[in-house]
């Protein structure tokens, strides 16, 4: 079934209550004080059903001066409101200021229902028909359709029951229209992701009123913004953070499994205590809502104001069902006149329960009067200076509300690493279909770089994934300054130092992206770079390094692996310990470096100990022994001596190396090995 919901305005004793009891046969008055006194002061509710199945409830919200925060707190979330202007009186400074809020908070759609036309002449109607169309030109009321009813005679409810029927139908065709194209901008994601910008994303439920029922605890009840709730949700109460359970939903006094956007909910919450939660409240999903004092927002002053907004003016901030003071800092001018519009940071006296794109309404500090509101562009924004530039251009883009636009400024505040498109939706109040749209949309721009990891997207912009690309390069640039004879960088190196803030899964999956790239590659550790790898780190026994690195092409390494393989090649079987060549370098350290990589080339062979040669005599040692033994001979240190016609001691290099490559094996004695 279509849900909808009708909000009345108007001033005090214009007949609101009286026409939603002749609409639907309720009386929305519940407190004893409106009884008494025969006025509404807290927000009333009822419903009744239209011709095609819709179901529209109904806020009747307060006329008095003293009742507006009531009043604002019942507009979120209303498709239609009823103006109501009796015409035994016309339009009174309630009902125009009634009229400003409704604008200001967003609400498209009226009907000017003037009521108590049976205690008026037709001359007198007429004229207050005219003052109507004066007072409403140029305002979004000057197209509403004018009804004359009689909450008393009946006259003119049938044909207001026929043009809320029809404007209802005329939002389903706009919805309708709105799943078209979001589809159609799907692409591939199909019609199934399509749904209108009123339930998309996360849902909420600003709390308008708070009680307790004897045997089933705390309940709650106001308008659902977005989404859907249903038996059984683990939710948030924000901003205080305090967790509890759906533990039943009623929607117009019936029991349901769950509640969506648009209509009138009360929700049994467990867990959580009726003092812990308060009008103004929201109940939301964990995590989908950001609580905080600085609130970016774009600020109109009414043009018939008497009153000029000056930076650091204290105002009474309305959004939803919440009210409160703030501190308003004007960061593009000194001060707003009436009929003028401009950025600002409004400092909040308590934490706030909003989201980019909410409606609010401000209040002069004292005397209270309506003087203006905007929209909501950044609910959890960063402390800003004034006169920025860069500030007016980020709330300018934040202010066109294309969220892809609004995707691309989110993550300005993940420029050390990737985030996740589940935390993006979040943040931004989008369901995944819609956040994971809007990321393609800037990947095929170019704004923007996709990683798929475990399952989830995570998105970077290029301009910072080119940023830590430079980053990676230049920790090995400096790493190869320190080594240079090193074919690689150890991962766990480059983690470490220039990926800090990534963590470890999203930094090796951004490592294996540059590795696709061919920007890296991978390299093996040597035993001797391994020995220096920490112990348990995940990454020993792998390198990175630039693609086509090659540290032998150093001109240093070139003449001093030439001259080490000379002297190696003139020593012959006398062998030569890397002691006696220290000589050649600087540094024992770069001489066990250098070595390390000709080692990796093929270009020496390590004998037994600090004891090196070349490929050639290492290959002729080995030639000559399996010519002169056979399988089972016994070789002594005396046989290899007399072979080569070398020391004692060198004779005991060439039996090691032998060991060691496994041409023979020992037999007990020191002196001797046998061949395999």
């Amino acid at each position: 079934m279509k849900h909808i919901v009708i909000g009345t305005a108007g001033h005090i004793d214009h007949g609101k209550t009286a026409l939603i009891r002749a609409l639907t046969g309720r009386d929305t008055d519940r407190l004893a004080e409106e009884k008494r006194r025969g006025i509404t002061i807290d927000l009333g509710f009822t419903y009744f059903d239209l011709q095609r199945g819709e179901r529209a409830g109904i806020i009747d919200v307060p006329g008095h001066e003293r009742f507006i925060r009531n009043m604002t707190a019942g507009v979120p979330g209303m498709d239609l409101v009823l103006l109501v202007i009796a015409a035994d009186e016309g339009i009174m400074p309630q009902t125009r200021e009634h009229m400003d809020i409704l604008e200001l908070l967003g609400v498209k759609r009226y009907i000017i229902v003037l009521t108590k036309c049976d205690l008026a002449d037709g001359e007198w109607i007429r004229m207050v028909r005219a003052e109507i169309r004066t007072e409403t030109a140029g305002t979004i009321l000057e197209d509403a359709p004018v009804v004359q009813v009689s909450s008393v005679t009946g006259e003119g409810i049938e044909e207001l029951r026929d043009m809320i029927y029809a404007m209802a139908g005329e939002q389903t065709a706009d919805e309708e229209r709105a799943d078209e194209e979001t589809a159609a901008r799907a692409g591939d994601s199909g019609k199934e992701n399509a749904r209108t910008e009123k339930s998309r994303g996360y849902p909420r439920l600003p709390v308008d009123r708070v009680f307790t029922i004897k045997g089933a605890g705390t309940v709650v009840t106001g308008t659902m913004l977005d989404g859907c709730f249903s038996e059984g949700d683990e939710l948030m109460v924000y901003p205080c953070g305090q967790k509890c359970r759906v533990r039943e939903i009623q929607v117009y006094n019936e029991r349901v499994k769950e509640c969506a956007a648009g209509q009138r909910a009360a929700l049994n919450l467990a867990g959580i205590r009726k003092e812990e939660i308060r009008r103004g409240c929201v109940i939301a999903p964990s995590g989908s809502i950001r609580s905080g004092r600085m609130t970016d927002v774009k600020l109109s002053v009414l043009g018939h104001s008497s009153r000029t907004v000056k930076n650091r003016s204290r105002l009474h901030f309305y959004s939803g069902t919440s009210e409160i003071l703030c501190r308003v800092i004007l960061l593009d001018r000194e001060e707003l006149r009436p009929g003028e519009s401009g950025y600002a940071q409004l400092r909040m006296e308590s934490d706030t329960a909003l989201r980019a794109g909410d409606r609010f309404v401000v209040r002069f500090y004292s005397p209270e009067e309506t003087i203006g509101g905007g929209i909501v562009l950044d609910a959890d924004a960063p402390r800003e200076k004034r006169f920025r530039r860069e500030a007016a251009e980020r709330l300018r883009r934040l202010e066109n509300r294309d969220p892809a636009e609004r995707m691309e400024i989110k993550l300005r505040e993940y420029t050390q690493t990737m985030v996740g498109i589940t935390c993006l939706a979040e943040e931004m109040a989008l369901d995944r279909a819609h956040a994971e749209q809007c990321a393609r949309e800037l990947a095929d721009a170019g704004k923007v770089e996709i990683f798929p990891i475990n399952g989830e997207w995570y998105v970077w912009r290029s301009s910072d994934e080119k940023r830590m690309r430079i980053r990676v390069m230049k920790e090995m640039s400096d790493y190869f300054r320190r080594y240079p004879y090193r074919s690689g960088v150890p991962v766990q190196q480059i983690r470490s130092s220039a990926m800090q803030d990534m963590k470890k899964s999203v930094a090796d999956a951004y490592l294996e992206y540059l590795i696709q790239k061919n920007i890296l590659e991978r390299r093996t550790l040597s035993d001797r770079e391994a020995g220096r790898s920490s112990a348990g780190d995940s990454g020993k026994g792998e390198l990175l390094a630039p693609a086509c690195y090659d540290p032998a092409g150093a001109e240093a390494y070139l003449e001093a692996a030439d001259r080490l393989e000379q002297i190696f090649l003139e020593a012959g079987c006398g062998f030569c310990s890397l002691r006696e060549t220290e000589a050649l370098l600087k540094d024992k350290k770069d001489m066990e470096e250098m070595t390390g990589l000709m080692i990796r080339r093929g270009e020496i062979v390590r004998l037994s100990g600090d004891y090196y040669t070349v490929p050639r005599i290492a290959d002729r040692i080995l030639r000559q022994i399996r010519e002169r033994y056979h399988s089972g001979d016994i070789i002594t240190i005396i046989q290899i001596k007399d072979l080569f016609g070398i020391s004692r001691k060198n004779a005991k290099i060439i039996l090691d190396y032998l060991e060691e490559k496994g041409v023979v094996k020992q037999t007990g004695a020191q002196s001797e090995r046998q061949m395999l």
